[in-house]
Formats: structure tokens, C-alpha cells, sequence
């Protein structure tokens, strides 16, 4: 009986050691919920203020100026005229809304630029005076698919985008009705001609 007792508790005095050399690795696999609430509850490190402020200045160095943006504008809103033009009202809406988009971003950029006397020009201001003016009148000529309020309202967006640009210190770059669509690729017609 003692040599039982001996074999026994030498038994499970070896299982206790090796459990306790291998639990710390085979926590995870075993128990995943009580390894991922220790790791949860591990005190994490200071962020490193350095690097963060290096990030920032590499982003500043990245972002594409307002001019980038706004030729992307240009190009959407071009299209807008050639789509409400042929009454392909889905595609109309589609440039419409990607227009409003790169605006966003434009204003996202810079939403206070400097004009020539450094004042200060809100240019996120202007577009909310815009949007819930020319814009959402044009938007709603393109949803009653009005030809002849898309037209009318697609002059007041320009005339808008024009003061904006005044306002902005670039009295220079004048918005006018597209002559030829700067988008060769994409078919106008509200029914497309391809062959199927």
C-alpha cells in the first residue's frame, strides 16, 4: 500500500510539474476565453508620440491638393451635362452624386482657404449655401427627369460654382457648359446601342 501510495503521489507530483511547464503555452488552445480576458486585461503600452506626429506629417505630405480635387469635380460634373443632356437620368444622378462626393473631399482638404488678402474664405460654408440652393434644385430636376429644369438649374450650379471661385480668390477659373464630354468610354444614351 505504501509503495502505491508513493507511485501514486510521485505520479501526480510528475503530471503537476509538466502541467505547469506546458499550461502558460497550452492556455490558449485550451481555455481561449480566459486567454484572451488576460491579454484584455494586459496594461498597454504609451502610444509612441513621435511616431504618431511622423504619421500625421507624412499624411499632410500626401493629401492631394484642392486643385486635384476639384479637376476630378470638373470631370464628374461635365459628364452630368452629357448624361441630363441624353435624359439617361440614372447615369445623370450617378455623375450628380459623385460631383457632390469630390466636393466633400475638396472641402475635407481645406474647408477655409486664404484669399489674396489672407482673410479667411469658409469654403465649407459657401457648399451648404450651395447644396441646399442650386444643388438640391438640381437634384430634383434630375429625379422629376425635367430636361428643361436640368438645363436652367444646371447654369445656376455653374453661376454658383463661379462665385464660390470668386470668393475663393480665383476669379480665373469660370465654369462653363461642356462642349464635348470628357469621358469618351461611356455611352450617354438612356438605351445602349452595344450588341449583347
Amino acid at each position: 500500500m505504501a509503495k502505491a501510495n508513493l507511485f501514486s503521489g510521485t505520479f501526480l507530483f510528475a503530471v503537476g510539474v509538466l502541467v505547469g511547464v506546458f499550461a502558460p503555452s497550452l492556455r490558449p488552445i485550451l481555455l481561449p476565453a480566459v486567454s484572451a480576458m488576460a491579454q484584455a486585461e494586459t496594461p498597454k503600452s504609451a502610444p509612441d508620440l513621435e511616431a504618431m506626429q511622423a504619421d500625421i506629417t507624412h499624411l499632410k505630405e500626401v493629401v492631394p491638393s484642392q486643385s486635384h480635387t476639384m479637376t476630378d469635380v470638373g470631370y464628374q460634373f461635365a459628364n452630368l451635362w452629357f448624361a441630363g443632356k441624353q435624359k439617361n437620368w440614372p447615369l445623370a444622378e450617378f455623375f450628380l452624386n459623385e460631383s457632390r462626393q469630390h466636393i466633400a473631399w475638396t472641402i475635407r482638404i481645406r474647408p477655409v482657404r486664404r484669399d489674396a488678402s489672407g482673410g479667411a474664405v469658409d469654403i465649407k460654408g459657401i457648399f451648404e449655401g450651395i447644396s441646399n440652393g442650386p444643388l438640391k434644385e438640381l437634384t430634383q430636376a434630375i429625379q422629376s427627369k425635367n430636361e428643361m429644369q436640368f438645363q436652367t438649374t444646371y447654369k445656376q450650379m455653374l453661376d454658383a460654382c463661379y462665385a464660390c471661385h470668386q470668393a475663393s480668390g480665383k476669379p480665373f477659373l469660370r465654369p462653363i457648359i461642356p462642349q464635348s464630354p470628357p469621358q469618351t468610354i461611356i455611352d450617354f444614351e438612356p438605351v445602349s446601342k452595344m450588341t449583347q
